[in-house]
């Protein structure tokens, strides 16, 4: 509770990877400490930065990481390419990763729309078998920066409510191969755009957000 006494006015709501909830309208807090490695979802009213303080921890502390979806905690103080940052990891065991605006990374489709991961951050990973995972120690030359991806100009930008799931299009899943530029939608029952993203000649992930 008390690293996020700072921003607790226009804090909705914290959740971690296992569903507990830290909800200061309702005076409920299930979380209890915040635990190293692991990562946390934060819903805000408004835009706020969160300053945490405290002793740094080492960047190669052990996250044990379960089957299924974990969200982790960025350990390094520089920003270092994923692909590199994950490379501690069988690459078979895992089977993508996510970061709060929706990008991916996608090691089976080669796909990498999240460019480097970044202090202050966490991220969803999905695996195929549980983990014992440390951060490697970073390359001067591995850091990748920003991924620049093509928006679409036809759709408006999809509502980020924070939840989202990810639909890979392969370049097998097309009758007649789109070309490069044209824009791909997903609409929800009610009519509401969900999700929008561009053909740029290879596999797609496409984001789209749920309630």
């Amino acid at each position: 509770v008390s690293v996020f006494s700072d921003v607790a006015e226009n804090l909705v709501i914290v959740k971690d990877q296992d569903g507990n909830v830290y909800w200061p309208q309702f005076g409920l807090n299930s979380i209890g400490n915040l635990t190293i490695g692991e990562g946390y979802q934060a819903k805000m009213n408004v835009t706020e930065t969160l300053i945490v303080e405290g002793a740094l921890i080492p960047y190669y502390t052990n996250i044990p990481l379960n089957t299924g979806w974990n969200m982790i905690g960025y350990l390094h103080q520089d920003s270092y390419d994923i692909v590199e940052m994950m490379s501690t990891m069988n690459a078979a065991n895992l089977i993508i990763v996510k970061d709060q605006s929706g990008n991916v990374y996608w090691p089976q489709f080669g796909l990498n729309s999240i460019g480097n991961m970044n202090p202050g951050k966490g991220y969803q990973a999905k695996l195929a078998g549980s983990w014992n995972f440390s951060y490697p120690e970073g390359t001067e030359g591995a850091r990748y920066g920003d991924v620049y991806v093509e928006r679409p100009v036809h759709f408006e930008e999809p509502v980020n409510t924070g939840n989202n799931m990810i639909i890979g299009l392969p370049l097998t899943s097309w009758e007649s191969t789109p070309s490069v530029g044209d824009e791909i939608a997903a609409y929800g029952e009610d009519g509401k755009l969900i999700g929008s993203t561009t053909f740029q000649g290879d596999h797609i992930a496409l984001t789209v957000w749920g309630d």
